[in-house]
């Protein structure tokens, strides 16, 4: 028996609902989320798959939460799966796969128990720091990010507090269950301070959710399939923050994402640290905010990852903007603080700023327009557009 994804292979709620229109508000999810399921509901390819499950003898489905994925999570053997695919040309059959840890280069030898000024590079950088001084007095407050990666060590002095809720997939009962707050790799806690650490983060009011996508580095696409299901029940979730991926394109996870934006939550990804023309799922999605690396000198980090996407005649350029991602000072597990490689690192201060949006516009803002607030608003550092994408991001012209 093998898990497989399924979902109508044409079917786009991107070309077929206004995404960038959709609002942010804890009172327009219920009835964006009834409008997304409405739409599957009403897909013919959608119903026929929904027949055929019912019909077909051992294959066991797993839960759904909100049915804004239009996919359904099932075990089946490989023999069922062939006779799917031959009786049901219009679905997609997709075999489960590893999703990994877009993997940082951590510099432990750099490890420290108090940070200093010039330790805060990252944050300076973006024009926080500048923007406090002229008197911006945002911290996220109200703004929630569901951080999805190897978990949270939320006992850190910069995270106390913040982490509200923790999560963990269960293989026996595959469902998503309350856990105590852990971390299982370190990774997660080094993001969460870049969102939110009391010094180190750009956000440190905005409140955290902790989902273990990727349990000591590794999770299944399945499990994000389940994840961001479980997300459109969540009212109070405005932004997932994703550093997890698959070494590829897949038109199938870019409807997923596409999914988020039609509820109202920004999936704000790390594009991937394989360098020039190397690019991630889900951060090489249309509808993804994708971002990249940059190092203190204002330039493009050697590995951050960019390349160019074609599909149905459509291309476009990833990452889309670049934040911090070189030597970034960061909690870890544990206690302390180290300066960590990754665009892992810097795709937690763009989800910084972009609460730093929401809040100033009290969530009263479009999917659409918070993009725009994001990217129009870049610094340009002169580099190839297809490495920096529209630049460095900057607080004090974003807000």
């Amino acid at each position: 028996m093998s898990i497989y994804i399924i979902r109508p292979k044409a079917t786009s709620v991107a070309r077929s609902l206004k995404l960038q229109s959709r609002k942010f508000t804890p009172e327009s999810r219920p009835a964006q989320v009834k409008e997304v399921v409405d739409f599957w509901e009403e897909d013919p390819v959608h119903r026929e798959i929904e027949h055929w499950l019912e019909d077909a003898e051992n294959v066991s489905k797993h839960p759904t939460y909100s049915g804004i994925t239009g996919a359904a999570i099932v075990e089946m053997s490989d023999e069922e799966a062939i006779k799917m695919r031959r009786e049901l040309p219009n679905a997609l059959i997709l075999r489960d796969q590893p999703i990994e840890l877009i993997q940082p280069e951590r510099n432990v030898t750099a490890s420290k128990d108090k940070i200093t000024a010039a330790d805060l590079w990252h944050l300076d950088a973006i024009a926080l720091n500048k923007a406090r001084q002229q008197g911006f007095t945002g911290t996220g407050k109200n703004i929630t990010v569901a951080v999805l990666d190897t978990g949270i060590d939320n006992s850190h002095s910069e995270l106390q507090g913040k982490v509200t809720e923790s999560y963990s997939f269960n293989d026996r009962t595959q469902q998503i269950q309350s856990i105590p707050c852990q971390d299982t790799d370190g990774h997660g806690t080094h993001v969460a301070g870049l969102i939110c650490g009391q010094q180190i983060g750009v956000a440190p009011e905005t409140k955290l959710i902790n989902g273990v996508l990727i349990p000591r580095g590794t999770g299944k696409l399945s499990d994000l399939f389940l994840w961001l299901d479980w997300l459109g029940t969540r009212v109070d979730v405005n932004i997932v923050n994703i550093s997890a991926g698959i070494p590829r394109y897949y038109d199938g996870i870019s409807d997923l994402i596409d999914t988020l934006l039609a509820v109202g939550i920004l999936p704000i990804c790390a594009i991937g640290n394989d360098g020039f023309n190397r690019t991630d799922a889900p951060a090489n999605c249309k509808g993804a905010v994708s971002v990249g690396a940059t190092n203190s000198g204002g330039q493009v980090a050697y590995f951050s990852g960019s390349g160019k996407i074609v599909i149905n005649n459509h291309e476009y350029n990833v990452p889309y903007l670049v934040a911090p991602g070189e030597k970034v000072y960061s909690s870890v597990q544990g206690g302390g603080y180290e300066a960590w490689d990754g665009t892992s690192m810097a795709t937690p201060i763009v989800s910084g700023v972009a609460a730093l949006i929401l809040e100033k516009y009290n969530k009263q803002i479009t999917v659409g327009r918070l993009f725009d607030a994001l990217l129009s608003t870049c610094q340009d550092l002169k580099q190839q557009s297809n490495r920096q994408g529209q630049g460095l991001i900057q607080v004090t012209a974003a807000l």
